[in-house]
């Protein structure tokens, strides 16, 4: 009987690992698959577009969110100055805002309706020259709109890591005669490196996977092409060729990131009593840091939030219509029921591999992790094929399909798995490394059964982790837009897609209230996240 069980437990844990492999490999079988005439006409006309853009606004969104993301943790952590207090909040915010909302906001506050060429237009007459000078919707502004979303990622773990620094050694350093610049340039940066590619790892993730404020200021990347290609053009073949070769270029930098971070390690004391002792600044360079501070933040969060605040007050009404209550249940239901599931099967797999401990399982289970990295545009092209197949099969072996998974909410689903579940088993394998093996060894000498101990024991003493696994992967449902919006059923609308269509129709004051409704429900993983880092004193920020 155990034995059985264990061959159960290996085939639950493969076939949730290939759920999340089909989509992939559906996609790679593609790469090297006999192309059509759209094809060699993309090839010769767009490819290097979408492969130069990508390229290029990788490139200096990770550049930007590199040097604000750093300075901004290294001036809060080493130096008191105006504002600080404030400012360690919100240097954090922007991380709750969508960056296709972020492209809206500005979008409207540069165009001749928006806010700002109204001020400048009645007050100093300058309406003109503001809509000469600011072009927004280019692949420029795409890069300033990513870069001041994204950068908190880099921002709170070099926070984490600025921290944790031992004062030991920046005082070795000033001994031997180097003044703060050096100190930092040769021994802080250095030692927060792996938090850096961390961070930067991520910007560079959410830079390819971005479609929203792609579409919108119309830049070619391959995230819209593959979605014009497939929609628009309707030639499945050719956006599956450009999925492919986007996945292969996600996958290369999983591995030069993977091989980054094993290249070297740093180690460095992060005893309470030697943490850094913040240096107090005056006159010139106490007022720069705080506009430096001041800048990044406002551009972040406090414009885009004033901005949606007054559309709100100018089109309140929205919120009364009936259709804007079934689009928060739409979200609602789907993020909570998907959430569940998710973390729920994150809890299982994990408990599982810990039980097995084998080299098999856990290779399975990195494989589980890998969909984060994976553009949501990607996995949903993948899911399409791999959903019809079931329904033609159905089709084959029955008059007519039992169930259509296109255009269901299964098909929702994995694609939430997929994207989704590296949050959850991130999380649910630390809160379960932090349970020490003794206890299972404990309860081997009861014969609990392992859905027993998993209930009774193990998910009560995991009860935070838990809590935090869910809010992280319903938030992160809620604002998903290119694969709800390429595989939701017809007339499911959740708060992005409405975001969306209203932003597409150019109803931009009109987003005022889903988007502040997306705001106030990222800003709950927002709190969390400070608390772990910038208040908790004895937490860790991973990733």
């Amino acid at each position: 009987m155990r034995q059985l069980g264990f061959y159960n437990d290996r085939i639950f844990l493969f076939f949730i690992i290939s759920i999340v492999l089909i989509p992939i490999l559906t996609v790679f079988s593609f790469l090297f698959s006999p192309s059509g005439s759209l094809w060699v006409h993309l090839t010769a006309t767009l490819i290097d577009d979408y492969v130069l853009n990508t390229l290029f606004i990788t490139l200096f969104v990770s550049l930007f969110t590199t040097i604000i993301g750093v300075s901004s943790a290294w001036l809060v952590v080493m130096y008191n100055f105006p504002g600080k207090r404030i400012f360690k909040w919100l240097l954090v915010m922007p991380i709750a805002i969508p960056a296709y909302i972020s492209a809206y906001i500005y979008a409207g506050l540069t165009e001749p309706s928006g806010f700002l060429f109204d001020f400048l237009d009645i007050n100093f007459d300058l309406g003109k020259e503001l809509f000469s000078l600011i072009d927004i919707r280019n692949i420029y502004g795409s890069i300033f709109i990513l870069s001041i979303s994204l950068y908190p990622y880099i921002y709170l773990l070099c926070y984490s890591s600025f921290k944790e620094q031992s004062y030991c050694a920046l005082e070795v350093g000033k001994s031997l005669g180097l003044n703060d610049v050096n100190s930092f340039n040769r021994i802080a940066l250095p030692l927060a490196r792996p938090a850096i590619v961390a961070g930067l790892s991520l910007v560079v993730m959410e830079s390819l996977a971005e479609f929203g404020t792609m579409d919108y200021y119309g830049v070619a990347t391959f995230t819209t092409g593959i979605y014009r290609t497939w929609f628009a053009l309707g030639d499945e073949s050719s956006a599956l060729h450009l999925a492919a070769i986007l996945l292969s270029f996600v996958f290369i930098l999983i591995v030069i990131e993977k091989y980054s971070r094993g290249s070297r390690e740093y180690y460095h004391s992060s005893q309470k009593n030697k943490t850094p002792i913040e240096i107090k600044l005056h006159g010139k360079q106490a007022i720069l840091s705080t506009l430096w501070c001041l800048i990044i933040s406002s551009l972040g969060f406090i414009i885009p939030i004033v901005q949606l605040i007054i559309w709100f007050f100018e089109t309140y009404e929205y919120i009364f219509r009936e259709s804007f209550m079934n689009i928060i249940i739409n979200s609602v239901f789907i993020a909570s029921l998907s959430s569940v599931l998710i973390v729920a099967i994150s809890i299982y797999s994990s408990y599982k591999n810990r039980i097995l401990n084998d080299k098999l399982t856990n290779i399975a289970l990195k494989i589980f992790s890998l969909g984060y990295s994976i553009p949501g545009v990607v996995i949903a092209v993948g899911i399409i094929i791999f959903v019809t197949s079931l329904d033609s099969i159905q089709s084959f072996l029955f008059e007519s399909p039992l169930y259509f998974f296109s255009g269901s909410l299964v098909a929702l689903f994995i694609a939430y798995l997929v994207r989704f579940s590296t949050l959850s088993h991130n999380a649910t394998e630390a809160g379960l490394s932090k349970i020490k093996k003794n206890i299972d060894l404990t309860l081997n000498t009861f014969h609990l059964n392992p859905i027993t101990s998993l209930r009774k024991i193990h998910m009560p003493m995991m009860k935070t982790t838990i809590v935090t696994s869910l809010i992280l992967v319903f938030v992160d449902i809620i604002k998903e837009l290119p694969a709800t919006l390429i595989l939701r059923p017809f007339n499911f609308d959740t708060l992005a897609i409405n975001v969306y269509e209203l932003a597409l129709s150019e109803q931009l004051m009109y987003i005022a209230s889903p988007s502040l409704m997306l705001i106030i429900i990222g800003l709950i993983p927002v709190i969390i996240l400070i608390n772990n880092t910038i208040i908790g004193k004895n937490e860790k920020f991973k990733t």
